[in-house]
Formats: structure tokens, sequence, C-alpha cells
């Protein structure tokens, strides 16, 4: 029997696909207006009604999209779902809609957690993700928002190609606002998602040792969605999945109910129609938004039966349904693999997931692992190393101005460069010839200086004051 054949974990309801952002990654496929076909207010309250019936503790609610704030009638919701029991949250994009008088009526109207999206650890990368330039400087402002009305804040980061190299500067960065979790969502191609945007088995396994290794000091939680082998990762270490805080009030046979400012944390992976179950816009009920397969609708269907009963979610939540390696995997009860992974990559949600480079019966918990030698994403390691003056100045000498064929340091060009706390400065001018291409020289430089290790962001101050004279040049034979 599965810990989540009665009622899931969590509900995630896709209050509406409209959204203001165009994300490589979403799997909604935002757009930009209401669907006129998307549940109503009442329709929604009903559906609260039934994610209530599942038992108490009712399951965490989660109002995702597109974008929920393009519903007017979101506060009237949360109130609904708070007053029915249910632990309601709220991922909003990262938009000027986001205000805090918006948030102060959320929070006044039961909001028990806010979630908000980070996918770069500097503006130019975040914004490059969400495709939608000020993107992270109206995510700052939701996170200064949340600090100021002490709503509890998590921050979900995508694992791709794209971010991995910025994970070790997020991980610094989450503690400096106060999260009480970081997720992390390893990408499923789904929706605008593509595969090769994803990471093959081998680097999962890397990011996932590195997420272990950082949890045990993090004083955050650290989850991951779609990659549910994060869970035998902590068992061949002899780790918990959950905070110490909330292990010794887990009642048997249920999850952890979640309270404001603690996330609760389920016993074993939360996957697809297992402790997981997702409703979309017009009120299909699906294993996940990442498995888009529809069992029913909430319209038409009762939610509770279709999660206990239909064949679908009874199948996933079936350990020895399983295919291939995972059918085979002696952590099976406790991961089970991504059900989405294995739909988006065979059109079979049982086979194997492909994204997993475990071996069944390589090793044991207690036993000697790969953990014992976490490797190093690239961009540092958690510890926040020491930026040094001369470390910047060697990345500047491999940015050159084309026009002229030699370093901006050679040039001249660089005047200064102020380090604080993982923060670089650097303040410079351009020749003539390099000021046409000013942009792809900012760029360039950025490009140069963040893979130093310790370098959270780069900060590039264009003056003309003083105007750059050929006299500034200093030839390599000089230095």
């Amino acid at each position: 029997m599965s810990l989540f054949d009665r009622a899931p974990f969590i509900v995630i309801w896709e209050t509406t696909r409209a959204c203001a952002l165009s994300c490589v990654h979403c799997r909604a496929e935002a757009i930009s207006r209401r669907d006129p076909g998307e549940l109503t207010t009442e329709e929604g309250k009903r559906l609260l009604d039934r994610v209530a019936a599942f038992g108490d503790p009712a399951p965490i609610l989660v109002l995702t999209g597109g974008d929920p704030l393009r519903r007017p009638d979101i506060t009237e919701i949360v109130a609904h779902g708070t007053a029915r029991g249910v632990s309601m949250s709220l991922t909003p994009s990262g938009t000027a809609a986001v205000t805090e008088p918006r948030l102060r009526a959320l929070r006044d109207a039961g909001l028990a957690r806010l979630a908000v999206s980070l996918d770069g650890a500097t503006a130019e990368a975040h914004d490059a993700f969400r495709r939608v330039r000020g993107s992270h400087r109206y995510t700052m402002r939701i996170i200064e928002h949340a600090r100021a009305l002490s709503l509890p804040l998590q921050i979900n980061t995508t694992v791709c190609k794209q971010t991995l190299r910025d994970l070790p500067a997020l991980a610094r960065q989450m503690e400096e606002y106060g999260v009480v979790l970081w997720a992390l969502f390893f990408l499923i191609p789904v929706g605008r998602a593509v595969a090769d945007q994803g990471l093959p088995a081998e680097e999962i396994e890397r990011v996932l040792e590195w997420a272990a290794d950082f949890a045990t000091r993090a004083p955050f939680g650290v989850k991951t969605t779609e990659a549910p082998q994060y869970h035998r990762v902590l068992a061949q270490r002899g780790q918990s999945s959950r905070p110490p805080s909330i292990e010794a009030d887990a009642a048997p046979g249920r999850p952890v109910a979640a309270t404001p400012g603690l996330i609760g944390r389920a016993g074993r992976a939360v996957t697809d129609g297992n402790g997981f179950v997702f409703v979309d816009h017009v009120g299909r009920i699906c294993p996940s938004g990442f498995l888009p397969m529809p069992a029913g609708n909430v319209r038409t269907d009762d939610l509770v039966a279709v999660y206990r009963e239909h064949p679908l979610f009874t199948s996933l939540r079936d350990p020895a349904r399983l295919g291939g390696r995972c059918g085979r995997c002696e952590y099976r009860d406790s991961c089970g693999g991504s059900r989405a992974r294995a739909w988006a990559a065979s059109t079979d949600p049982l086979a194997e997931d492909p994204g997993c480079a475990y071996v069944p019966g390589r090793a044991r918990p207690g036993s000697a692992c790969a953990a014992t030698s976490t490797p190093v994403i690239a961009g540092g390691s958690d510890a926040r190393p020491e930026v040094t003056e001369e470390q910047v100045t060697q990345a500047l000498r491999t940015v050159f101005d084309p026009e002229i064929g030699m370093s901006i340091v050679e040039l001249g060009l660089v005047y200064g460069i102020a380090i604080e706390h993982g923060a670089v400065k650097i303040t410079m001018t351009l020749t003539t010839p390099g000021c046409p291409i000013q942009h792809v020289m900012l760029q360039w430089v950025r490009e140069a200086v963040m893979p130093i290790p310790g370098v959270d962001q780069v900060e590039v101050d264009i003056t003309f004051d003083p105007p750059w004279t050929p006299d500034r040049i200093s030839l390599p034979s000089s230095r």
C-alpha cells in the first residue's frame, strides 16, 4: 500500500494559462489572455471543497498558472480554501502585477506560502530564461514584499543546461532571501521545453549529490521535482528527506501537514499520481502538469474518486507495475522514478526513468557510495570563495576590443574594480570603434567574470569621464 493511496500530499490547480512572460521551458505554453473555458469562481470553490474532502490534514493546494494573479477572484479563492482547512500556496509570475497591497490582501485571506521562480543568479541570466526584460527586478521586489509581510517564501529553480552553472551562486543567495524551501525543478520536455535542454542522467546524478551535500548545511529545506531519485541519494547517505523539526511530528501512514513558516515534507518521493494530482485550467484531472494524461474532469467527475480509483492513478502508485531498471530497483518504493520523464521519452508512464543513472543493486543504504566524493557544479562551491581583484583582472584579459585586437586591460579601458560579498562592479570605458558594439562588449565582460568561483553578480558601469586616450595602452612587455 502506498503512503498516498487515499490522499495526495499536494494538489496543483492551474487557475489560468494567461501570463505576461514567455519562458523557454513553459509547461503550460502560456498565452496572453485568459481562456473563457477556465473554471469559474464557483467551480473553483467546489474544487477546493473536494480537496478538503480528502481528509484531515487536507493536501496542500498550490494555485499556479500561467499567472494566477491574472484572475481577479484569486483572493476570494484563497479565503475559501483557507476556510475549508486547506493550506493555500500561490506561485505568481515575476511581473509588476505582484504588488505589496495585493500580497497583503492574499496574506490576510489566509495565504500560507508564496513561491516565486528564480532561474539565474544575475538579472541577465534570469531575464534571458524568462524572455522578458525586467522579470528579475520584479522577482526581487516580490521577495522583498514577502519578507516585509512575513509570508513564508519558497523559491523554485528550473534545473537544465541553461541554468546549471548558476546553481552554486543561487544556493548562496537563498539564505540571503530568507527562504523556507528551495525547490529544484528538473526539466521535463513538455510544452515549450525541448529534450535537448534537459540534463543527461549522469549530470542529474551529480546535481543530486551536490544538492544532498548542500542540504546538510542549509538552514532551509531543499527538495526536487521530477527527480525522485534524490530520495535514493539521501538514503544512500543516511540522510533524511525531512527537516528534523518535523521528523518527530510525522503521523504513520499520513503525509506531514504544512504549517505557516514551515514546509511539510513527505516520507517518500511525491511523484506523478502518487502523492501528486494536477487540475488544469479547464478542469482536467492529470497525474501532474508534466504528465498531461487526463483521467477525468472536475466539472463532471469527483476529484477524490478519480485520484483513489482511476486505473491510471492506481497503476502509478503500484511499484510492481514499473518497467526496466525502476521495476528492479531496491528503491522503487521510496523513489519510483519520474513517471513524466518516462512518458516523455517513451509514451509509457510506467517505463524506466531515463534520467536516472543508478544501476539497481550497485549500492545499499549505509554502504560506500558516490557521496564520499561530492562533485562541484561549475560556478564554485557552496562556501563562498574570496574573489580577488587579480582574478577579475585576469578574466578581463580574455576580453578583446575587436577593432583594435587588444584586451580591454591592455588598452587601459578598465578604470576600476570593486568587489563586495560576491558582487563585482567594473567601471570601464570604450574606444571610439567599440562604442557601436557597447552591449556586446558588456556581455563579453560579464561572461568572462561570472565563472570565477564566488562571483554572484557582475555589474558593468560605462563612463567617458575621463575619456580614453591612446596613452593608456599598456603593452604586454611592460607588465
